[in-house]
């Protein structure tokens, strides 16, 4: 949760209650993955694809968002406000690419400032009493503190009494500090948790961040935080032990960046390389990691210069032989193309005067669209850059540029190709060779750009695109081409292919590509 965001305290909410504000936002009764499409205040909420957003005017704008993988249906939880923040929301998929909005879950209780953010996690005793648990702060009087809720299909969810309130401990945190949104990991060799959250250590602790353990889940007692050097402070994203490291992401100074340590109480260290894991807001923030077993996954969210908050696309992670974690693109994606209609694409005039060469076709962004090609990298630093052009105003749109080494530089520029202004640059430090394979995912104002399938950047433009998109060559002819379009369907239309039963790919399906760690969860990510 970003640090201009306080945290407030949830509402009690029974089965009973969700019926009831089911049926008074209008929205039909229905099991995740059922066939049927429903409406909240009369808005269509099936099928939202690529960048999803919140729709029912009982959950209001998005903020942080989490997820959790049983038996086949992804559950999507988020943070929400409508004045302030006030509620938790949540959607389902049964692929990880369709979604359908369930809306409000839990709110806040009266009296209550702002409600935080939160985790969901199986109980330690899960095989005995099938809960689900989630935690959450709120903000009571002068300070922020944890609560906890619990539920056994992860659509219910019954607020725990006060007696779970997990308070600062005053030996190593500040009492008024940060006290926010726990992220469990199972503890090696055993059954029980720790816990990672966003605190406010002492400054003679040497931490940046809350950490403790738990035999149950609910009743947790806080450790003196671990000694973190290379960042100031911040808030966990999660952590995840992934090969033989654990890797935190952090966000810090609007960024998400890359924690890593060799055993879970620390020490932990910025990473060496890709440290910037997302260069995040105003346009992106708030990673968090995806355990499922076909690898760990990420998810964050994107924001609109309106901002307007939308769910992105799931990312896979890899993390290559020195240790450095890129975020990278998931292949349940693709199921996106299942939907979609391969656009044929006419010539593009290479030859004309602009240094922009615009596509003839006029692109329908609004539901929309993924485009494939190559780049030819330039060779040198010197070199023009190559790239991407997308128009969102007579004469005005986003530029792409990628320089040697896959080095990226996006922000406006004139319809002619002068005035560019950047506001992003990534580097990934890696080895993209000399032809690389590029991916662009837009749709109205939100875009996603990557090379050989890493991830480079998610940005947002500063208005709506209007489907035109051109190339930027560099003064080479050739050096940019788009090999494949892909128009995807609108939010209302049924999807082809039934989303009733997991399609061959589904991760559930997948057999485990290395041996699980001793908390069940996969030790390494799959990907490209």
């Amino acid at each position: 949760m970003n640090a201009w965001k306080p945290a407030g305290r949830p509402g009690v909410v029974t089965v009973a209650a969700f019926v009831l504000t089911a049926t008074v936002l209008g929205l039909s009764a229905q099991v995740a993955g059922s066939q049927r499409v429903p409406t909240i205040e009369g808005v269509t909420v099936d099928n939202q694809l690529m960048f999803y957003k919140a729709r029912s005017k009982q959950t209001g704008n998005m903020w942080d968002t989490w997820l959790y993988l049983h038996e086949g249906t992804y559950y999507l939880y988020y943070l929400a406000k409508r004045s302030q923040w006030d509620n938790i929301s949540m959607a389902t998929s049964t692929d990880g690419v369709h979604w359908k909005e369930i809306g409000r879950i839990l709110a806040k209780a009266d009296g209550v400032t702002w409600m935080g953010t939160g985790s969901t996690w199986r109980s330690p005793t899960f095989e005995k009493d099938g809960k689900f648990l989630m935690n959450f702060s709120e903000w009571r009087g002068p300070r922020q503190t944890i609560f906890f809720a619990e539920s056994t299909d992860l659509l219910h969810w019954t607020r725990l009494g006060n007696e779970y309130e997990f308070k600062q401990d005053e030996r190593w945190y500040e009492r008024k500090g940060r006290w926010d949104c726990i992220w469990t990991i199972r503890k090696p060799g055993g059954n029980e948790l720790y816990g990672y959250w966003t605190a406010t250590p002492k400054k003679e602790m040497g931490g940046r961040f809350g950490f403790g353990q738990s035999r149950d889940g609910v009743t947790w007692k806080a450790l003196p935080p671990p000694k973190v050097h290379g960042v100031g402070g911040g808030e966990v994203g999660a952590i995840e032990k992934i090969g033989e490291r654990y890797y935190m992401m952090f966000g810090t100074g609007g960024r998400m960046v890359t924690l890593v340590a060799e055993e879970p109480e620390g020490p932990f260290r910025a990473a060496g390389k890709n440290f910037n894991l997302l260069s995040g807001l105003p346009h992106t923030y708030f990673a968090r990691f995806f355990p499922t077993p076909g690898g760990v996954l990420v998810n964050h969210h994107s924001i609109a210069r309106n901002r307007q908050v939308y769910f992105a696309p799931l990312k896979a992670t890899f993390v290559d032989d020195e240790g450095t974690l890129r975020l990278t693109w998931w292949k349940g994606n693709d199921r996106l193309k299942d939907d979609a209609a391969e656009v044929k694409l006419p010539n593009v005039n290479e030859s004309a005067e602009s240094p922009i060469a615009m596509l003839a076709a006029e692109l329908n962004v609004e539901d929309g669209v993924i485009l494939e090609g190559t780049l030819a990298l330039p060779g040198t630093e010197a070199a023009k850059p190559v790239g991407l052009y997308v128009e969102y105003a007579a004469g005005q749109g986003g530029a792409i540029l990628v320089r040697a080494g896959g080095v990226t530089e996006l922000g406006p520029m004139q319809g002619d190709g002068a005035g560019f202004k950047r506001e992003k640059r990534v580097d990934r430090q890696m080895d993209f060779g000399k032809k690389p394979s590029f991916r662009l995912l837009l749709k109205h104002s939100l875009l996603e750009f990557y090379l050989n399938d890493v991830l480079i950047e998610c940005y947002s433009l500063p208005g709506r695109a209007t489907g035109r998109v051109g190339l930027l060559l560099g003064g080479r002819k050739g050096a940019v081409g788009i090999s494949k379009a892909w128009q995807l369907p609108s939010a209302s239309a049924p999807p082809r292919r039934s989303q009733g039963k997991p399609s061959p790919d589904h991760p559930w399906r997948k057999p485990f590509k290395r041996t699980l760690s001793s908390c069940g969860k996969p030790d390494i990510i799959t990907l490209l």
